[in-house]
Parts: structure tokens; C-alpha cells; sequence
């Protein structure tokens, strides 16, 4: 029995001997492909647009869930499997709540909408320029998410579009036309969301309001006023064109009756001067017919004198002589003047040429 019992022992021992397997250059290599892997792994990497986040997984070395922010463009190890390796994008985002889907960050109509205080609808295309506080990326990651995408799901689109509807309530349909009041409550409306967001670790850059939308009853009705306000326009135009017209005429007018006039007095003046020119001419005729009177009565006066004078009656003679001897005289018989035919002698007389005239 004893040897037989011991023979089974010897042979499991033989057998496990003959189980182990030596260390050949390929399990070498196998080994150090692993720690390589192992070490690769514990390699983390940022670009110039982000931070890393490493958080401790078990505690080994330290605090489970302690976390270290590792600023952007840099390569850093740590140890793997035991830490946890994230980056978050530190640059600028666009959140865009859009109508039209291939404007939008959705597929489908995002636009805001918000209830005016007299009761209309609008519906707001909105831009929201955020980027991620770098200190608070550990609490980020730990608390709200590990990507871009995540974070604006989680935290900014719904806390966005909720501060935004809360401040644009506070306004009118009309007020909202009016660029100052729009600009004013859309500067309300960033500084809400920047203090809401900001606990999170989210900062706001900007807020856009873009296009904006009624209900299709009151954008009739909106369209109707602003067509009539554009027809009212255009005759207000019309009638300064009008007037600026009239206003032309009425120049031209104005430029014709001051030539018109400029021409009357240029005659008047004219005919003024020929006047003078006449007058003074008569005026000379006068004074030439009252001299020329004048002297020929000075000389009847002289010629008077004469006459009373001695020898006077001679003087006379003499005048009548002389006026006689311009004179042609006929002396006609006395007698038989009945049977004379005077007309013929008279026809007669005067066809013969005067005494001494030229033959």
C-alpha cells in the first residue's frame, strides 16, 4: 500500500514540474509592448484652445475625484488606469437658436419664443457667444460635462433660453420696434444670463438678437400699417417734390416778370429820354421863334421909329415899290370888257416867259 500511494504523488509533482513554461525573447517583447502601452496611456496632450482636466479614479496616491487643470498647449503624464484624462475647448461658442434648421445647432425649428406685455407672440432668432471659465474646467467636467456639445445641452441652452424669455416679457409688441428699448433690454437679458451661467463656470461674451417673427394674424396686420405708413410717406414725398417744383416755377415766374419789368422801365426810361430830347428840341424851336419874333418886332419897332420920323412917307414908298416890283401887274383895257374873253388872255399872259428870263 505504501509505495502504491506514493506513486500518484510523485507523478502530480512530475507533472507540474513539467508544467512550467521559461521565459522566452518573445514573452520579453510581449512585456514591453504592455508598458509601453501602460505608459502611453498615461500621457495627456492640450492644443493651444484647451485645458486639461486629470482626475484621480481610486485614490491610491491621492483624494478619489481630487482634479488638476493643465493649461492649454502642453504634453503631461500621470499615471494611467488610476487617473481619468479630459479637455475642454477654452475658446469662443456659438449657441444658435434658429427657425431655420440649417442655420441652427438643431434639425428642427429652435427658434425663442416669448409672450409680448399686451399679449402677442414673437419668435426670436438668438446667438449666445460663451466660453468655458479655464479655473472651473475640474468642476465642470466633474459636474456638468466632458465636451462642448454636453455643456451647451445641459446648462447653457436651457438657462439661455429661460433668462431670455423672462426679460423680453417685460416689453411691448411696439416697444420692440424701437432700436434703443431693443438694444436695452437685450443688454438686460446678457447680463442675466452671464450671472446665471456663471456658477457653472460658463461665461457669456455676447448676445445676439437676430430676426425676429409675429404670428402670422399680426404680422398682417403689422405689414398693413407699415404699407400704409409707406404710402403716407411717398405723398409726403410727392408733395415736397410739389412744392419744390412750384417752388421752381414760381422762380421762373418771379425771373420773367423782373425781365419783363427790367424791359418796361428800360423803355419808360426810353421814351423818357426821347421825350426830354424832344421837349428840349421844341423848347429851342421856342426860344428861336420867340428871338426870330423878337428881332423882326424890334425891327417893326425900329421901322416904326422910322416912319415917325422925318421922312417917313418916303420910306414907305420906297417899302411899296419894292414889294411892287416882285409883282407882275396886268393892265386891262377899259373899254369893250364885256366882249373879252379874260380867261383866255389871262391863259395867254401866263404861258409867255417873264421879261429877262433865259431863252
Amino acid at each position: 500500500m505504501g509505495p502504491d500511494r506514493r506513486e500518484p504523488r510523485r507523478r502530480h509533482r512530475s507533472r507540474a514540474g513539467g508544467g512550467r513554461q521559461e521565459v522566452t525573447p518573445r514573452h520579453r517583447r510581449l512585456g514591453l509592448l504592455l508598458a509601453a502601452a501602460l505608459a502611453l496611456d498615461g500621457c495627456g496632450a492640450t492644443t493651444s484652445t484647451e485645458v486639461g482636466v486629470r482626475t484621480s479614479l481610486f485614490g491610491v496616491l491621492e483624494k478619489r475625484g481630487e482634479q488638476q487643470v493643465y493649461e492649454p498647449g502642453g504634453i503631461y503624464f500621470f499615471l494611467p488606469i488610476v487617473n481619468a484624462w479630459n479637455t475642454l475647448p477654452i475658446s469662443q461658442q456659438n449657441l444658435v437658436m434658429n427657425a431655420k434648421p440649417s442655420e441652427g445647432d438643431r434639425p428642427i425649428p429652435d427658434d425663442v419664443t416669448f409672450k409680448t406685455k399686451d399679449g402677442n407672440n414673437i419668435y426670436m432668432d438668438v446667438n449666445v457667444m460663451w466660453r468655458i471659465d479655464p479655473k472651473k474646467a475640474g468642476y465642470i467636467v466633474g459636474r456638468i460635462g466632458q465636451s462642448a456639445s454636453e455643456i451647451s445641452e445641459r446648462v447653457v441652452r436651457p438657462i439661455s433660453r429661460s433668462a431670455i424669455r423672462d426679460v423680453f416679457n417685460e416689453i411691448t409688441s411696439e416697444e420692440y420696434y424701437q432700436v434703443s428699448v431693443k438694444n436695452r433690454v437685450a443688454g438686460k437679458a446678457r447680463d442675466q444670463l452671464a450671472a446665471e451661467l456663471a456658477p457653472y463656470g460658463i461665461l457669456i461674451d455676447m448676445l445676439q438678437v437676430q430676426q425676429h417673427r409675429f404670428d402670422a394674424s399680426y404680422q398682417a396686420a403689422i405689414d398693413a400699417q407699415k404699407q400704409a405708413e409707406a404710402d403716407v410717406q411717398t405723398l409726403i414725398e410727392q408733395q415736397k417734390n410739389m412744392e419744390v417744383q412750384k417752388k421752381s416755377e414760381l422762380e421762373g415766374k418771379r425771373s420773367e416778370w423782373n425781365k419783363q419789368l427790367e424791359d418796361a422801365q428800360g423803355d419808360a426810361g426810353r421814351i423818357r429820354n426821347e421825350a426830354d430830347g424832344y421837349y428840349q428840341t421844341k423848347t429851342n424851336e421856342a426860344k428861336a421863334i420867340v428871338a426870330t419874333a423878337q428881332a423882326e418886332a424890334e425891327g417893326v419897332r425900329k421901322e416904326a421909329e422910322a416912319l415917325g420920323k422925318l421922312g417917313g412917307d418916303a420910306y414907305v414908298k420906297m417899302q411899296v415899290a419894292k414889294q411892287l416890283s416882285q409883282k407882275r401887274i396886268w393892265i386891262v383895257p377899259a373899254t369893250n370888257v364885256s366882249t373879252m374873253d379874260v380867261n383866255q388872255m389871262l391863259k395867254f399872259l401866263l404861258s409867255q416867259p417873264k421879261p429877262g428870263a433865259a431863252q
